[in-house]
């Protein structure tokens, strides 16, 4: 008869008293598995969301070629125009930011929507909607440090 090594080791542990403790390894393996996709998901899938939520906006700079304020019924108009998503006027109120979905909206139907107006307006800058967001967030961090 061959000798048995798992045969043995269950009689010698069964006599000296040895328990089971733990966990096992395999086990151990998948929850510490499980944990780290779960964390990184936690990471990545709102990053992820928001890229796809803001992939086609577009933001355009506009300034009245007067240096005035923009009339309330110019930024009422124009945001009723299909495809922009928002409209924001600076703190002294001489530059509009128009947020729009490129797909949809053009900054030459925007600026034809000025026209129709009677507006003479000047495109400062064109850029995309998430690079201008940092950039904002960068000037505020910038302002706020002596």
């Amino acid at each position: 008869m061959a000798y048995d090594p798992k045969k043995y080791r269950e009689k010698r542990e069964k006599v000296l008293g040895i328990k089971k403790r733990g966990i096992g390894f395999g086990t151990l393996a998948v929850i510490v598995s499980v944990l780290v996709v779960a964390g990184l998901g936690a990471v990545t899938v709102p990053q992820a969301v928001s890229y796809m939520a803001t992939r086609n906006l577009e933001d355009a700079i506009f300034k009245l070629e007067s240096g005035s304020s923009w009339p309330k019924t110019a930024i009422s108009e124009l945001s009723a125009m299909e495809g922009v998503k928002q409209i924001v006027q600076d703190k002294n109120g001489s530059r509009l930011v128009v947020t729009y979905d490129h797909r949809k909206a053009k900054t030459d139907a925007v600026m034809e929507g000025f026209a129709r107006q009677g507006l003479k307006v000047i495109l400062l800058n064109e850029v995309n909607h998430r690079r201008h967001q940092a950039t904002m967030k960068d000037e505020e961090e910038d302002g706020e440090t002596p």
